[in-house]
C-alpha cells in the first residue's frame, strides 16, 4: 500500500455533475433529469439577451409538455455584480422554489451557482468568496450552457465583479459544483461569430492553463491535451459557419473537457491578470484572457518547453518533428494567430485601455493569489506590471 509518497500529481480528486449528457436534442431530457434530482418547482435562470430568443421558449416548452411547474429569472446581465445574486435567491425563497435551472454562459451559470446556495437564507454572499468558505450545499442545481467556453457546466467555481475594487473574484467550493449538466450542442448553432469566437478562446485558454498548472494530474492533464485537440480542430471553423453541426460538437465537447481540467487543476495566471480587465474595464472573458496569454506564457517558457511542447503537438501535426524548444515557441504564435484569424483582440491597446490604468491593474491582479499560486513560475507584482506593459 503506497505511502504518499508520489510525485506531485499521483494522488488526486475531483467533483463534477453526478450526471452529465452530452449530444445534439439532449435538452429534451431536462424534465427527467428534474424529476430524479427530486424537484417539484423548479426556477430557470437566464439572461437578459437570451431570453429574448427561442431557447428560453422551447426549455419551457419542454417542461410545460412534461407537467412541470416552473419559474423565470431572467434579470442576469454579463459579467454580474456580485450583489446581484440577492435577489434571484430571494425570488426562489418567496416562490417555494426547489432547484435552479441556469441556461446561458459562464455569467448565467456562475450566477445560479451563487444564488442556489444563498436561495435558503441565513448567508452574505461577500463571506462566501475565496476558497471552501461555503457552509452548506443550497438547492440542487442543472447547468444548461449555449456557449462553448466557460465549462462551468462542471466546474465547482463562480466569478462575479466587485465593481468597489474593479476586480473580479471567485467563490470556489465542491459544494456548489452542479448537480446535473446538459451539454446539447445544437444549443450553441445561433452563436453569433464573435461570441463564438471570444468563448472559444476561452475554453482553450482553459485547457492550456489547466494543462501547465502546477495540480495538474494524470487525469487533469490527458483531459487538457483532448480539449486542445478539439478546440484546435474546430474553432476556426465553428466561427466562420456557426451551423456547421461537426464544429459545434467538437467545441462542445471541447469547453466541456478543458472545464472538468481546470475542475481539477485550475487556471492560472492567465486568468488572474484577465480578471482586472473583466472588473474595471467590462472586457469579456475570452478576449480579456487573449490579451494577456502570450506574454504570460512567453513568461512561463523558461523550464517548462516539454510541456509546451506537448501542447502544439495536440494543436496541431506540423510540429510532429520539431524539437521542443522549436514546438514549445510554436504553441504560443499558433494561439495568437488562430485569435487573430476569428477576429479576437490580442493587444490592450486596441481594447482602448491607457497605459496609465497598467500600475492599478497590477496591484488588483497581483492579489489574486488564488490563481497566481496555480502557475508554473511564480511571478511578484513588477513582474505581473511588465507584462501588462508588454501586452499593452
Amino acid at each position: 500500500m503506497s505511502g504518499g509518497n508520489g510525485r506531485p500529481g499521483d494522488v488526486f480528486s475531483f467533483h463534477i455533475p453526478g450526471n452529465v449528457v452530452f449530444g445534439d436534442g439532449t435538452v429534451d431530457r431536462l424534465p427527467g433529469i428534474v424529476r430524479e434530482l427530486g424537484a417539484n418547482y423548479p426556477l430557470v435562470l437566464i439572461g437578459r439577451t437570451l431570453c429574448k430568443t427561442g431557447v428560453l421558449r422551447s426549455v419551457r416548452g419542454i417542461l410545460d409538455s412534461s407537467g412541470i411547474s416552473h419559474g423565470v429569472y431572467d434579470q442576469i446581465y454579463p459579467e454580474p455584480y456580485v450583489e446581484s445574486v440577492g435577489a434571484a435567491a430571494d425570488l426562489a425563497r418567496a416562490g417555494g422554489h426547489d432547484l435552479m435551472i441556469g441556461i446561458g454562459g459562464g455569467s448565467t451559470m456562475d450566477f445560479t451557482k451563487a444564488a442556489a446556495v444563498m436561495a435558503p437564507g441565513g448567508l452574505n454572499i461577500l463571506d462566501l468568496v475565496g476558497r471552501d468558505r461555503i457552509p452548506r450545499k443550497g438547492l440542487p442545481t442543472i447547468m444548461i450552457p449555449t456557449t462553448s467556453g466557460s465549462g462551468s457546466e462542471v466546474s465547482p467555481v463562480a466569478i462575479f465583479t466587485f465593481s468597489d475594487e474593479k476586480v473580479k473574484k471567485g467563490i470556489v467550493s465542491p459544494l456548489i459544483t452542479p448537480d446535473a449538466a446538459i451539454v446539447d450542442p445544437e444549443l450553441t448553432h445561433g452563436l453569433p461569430p464573435k461570441v463564438t469566437a471570444d468563448t472559444g478562446m476561452d475554453a482553450l485558454i482553459h485547457a492550456v492553463e489547466s494543462f501547465l498548472s502546477i495540480n495538474a494530474n494524470p487525469l487533469s492533464e490527458t483531459l487538457s491535451l483532448a480539449a486542445v485537440a478539439h478546440i484546435a480542430g474546430s474553432l476556426e471553423s465553428a466561427v466562420k459557419n456557426g451551423r456547421d453541426a461537426g464544429a459545434r460538437r467538437m467545441m462542445s465537447m471541447g469547453s466541456l473537457m478543458a472545464g472538468m481540467a481546470f475542475a481539477m487543476a485550475g487556471t492560472a495566471a492567465v486568468h488572474a491578470l484577465a480578471y482586472p480587465l473583466g472588473g474595471e474595464f467590462h472586457i469579456p472573458h475570452g478576449t480579456a484572457n487573449t490579451v494577456m496569454f502570450r506574454h504570460v506564457m512567453e513568461f512561463n517558457l523558461e523550464g517548462n518547453s516539454v510541456k509546451f511542447a506537448r501542447l502544439a503537438r495536440s494543436m496541431s501535426d506540423e510540429t510532429k518533428n520539431m524539437p521542443d524548444t522549436d514546438a514549445a515557441r510554436f504553441s504560443i504564435d499558433w494561439m495568437i494567430d488562430l485569435a487573430r484569424n476569428i477576429g479576437v483582440v490580442t493587444r490592450l491597446r486596441d481594447l482602448g485601455i491607457p497605459e496609465s490604468a497598467i500600475s492599478g491593474m497590477a496591484e488588483a491582479a497581483s492579489g489574486e493569489t488564488r490563481l497566481l499560486s496555480n502557475n508554473p513560475r511564480s511571478m511578484d507584482k513588477k513582474q505581473i506590471e511588465e507584462i501588462y506593459r508588454k501586452a499593452w
